[in-house]
């Protein structure tokens, strides 16, 4: 009896933890597909019919493609050099032995202690003066930059159990530290990389404060600064169409969080070292 009541309760809670949490993301697809006098008049009530009306708005009346397809550069770009100098970082960190291997490894931790905030001013400064602003590259680098710690962390973390006797036997059969870490390294890794690549990509997409001060032409704005567009005069906002762009800005965070779930917490919980 005391165990049937444990069940009805965690279910209960975990069933209503799952509304909380999906009920805004549902409700703002839904919203993206309702008419916009349904929105402004009837906003919380049930749906009374659906249409394609704010999708079709998006993309024949605003920028939004061009939106989507500069975040998606700046997204594929930062998350390459992420993850590729992350993880050559890391592999000589864990693995190879050198004086001040675990001072530079506090370096890049410190990193994590860094606000935004207070870079804007030297980087808006710098770039200036080296003719970046207004560039994809202004956006990249400090994106490269404030990403690079916490998959520093992980994959060293990761690096850290892989036996070292199986480096030593790559070694033996004549591998050069390349070989190690492409042929070696890298496969058994792959959980972290995509634990890496779905993390960073959640903040990287996402990026609002780094495309805001550093980009200022429609050609190269990203789709969190392009929402702003659909604020009409004096504040007014077609919110059909905003909740269908947001919806379109939205979309790509939830399919790889949910492709690259399983490989996320797999990478997370290091599960891929028993291989």
């Amino acid at each position: 009896m005391k165990r049937n009541i444990r069940k009805i309760i965690y279910w209960s809670v975990m069933i209503l933890f799952l509304i909380i949490q999906g009920y805004p993301v549902i409700w703002l697809i839904v919203a993206g597909f309702r008419p916009n006098i349904e929105l402004l008049t009837e906003p919380f009530s049930f749906p009374k019919r659906f249409t394609l009306e704010n999708f079709i708005k998006i993309f024949t009346e605003s920028n939004i493609i061009t939106y989507i397809k500069n975040s998606a550069i700046i997204s594929v770009v930062s998350l390459v050099f992420i993850v590729l100098i992350s993880s050559m970082a890391s592999f000589a960190i864990a693995k190879m032995k050198f004086t001040g291997r675990k001072k530079i490894y506090r370096y890049f931790l410190i990193g994590l202690t860094i606000p935004y905030a207070v870079t804007l001013i030297p980087l808006f400064t710098m770039f200036v003066k080296i003719g970046l602003i207004n560039t994809r590259i202004s956006v990249i680098l400090p994106l490269l930059a404030f990403q690079l710690p916490v998959s520093i962390m992980l994959f060293v973390n990761f690096y850290s159990f892989i036996p070292d006797e199986i480096i030593e036997a790559a070694v033996i059969d004549g591998a050069s530290i390349y070989g190690i870490y492409t042929k070696v390294i890298i496969p058994l890794s792959l959980n972290t990389i995509m634990t890496v690549l779905a993390m960073n990509f959640i903040t990287v997409w996402n990026d609002y404060t780094f495309s805001l001060v550093f980009i200022n032409s429609t050609e190269l704005k990203t789709i969190s600064i392009g929402l702003a567009d659909f604020i009409g005069p004096r504040g007014l906002k077609d919110w059909g169409a905003t909740y269908a762009a947001i919806t379109m800005s939205v979309l790509p965070t939830l399919v790889i969080y949910f492709s690259l779930n399983k490989k996320m917490t797999a990478g997370m919980t290091l599960g891929a070292v028993k291989s």
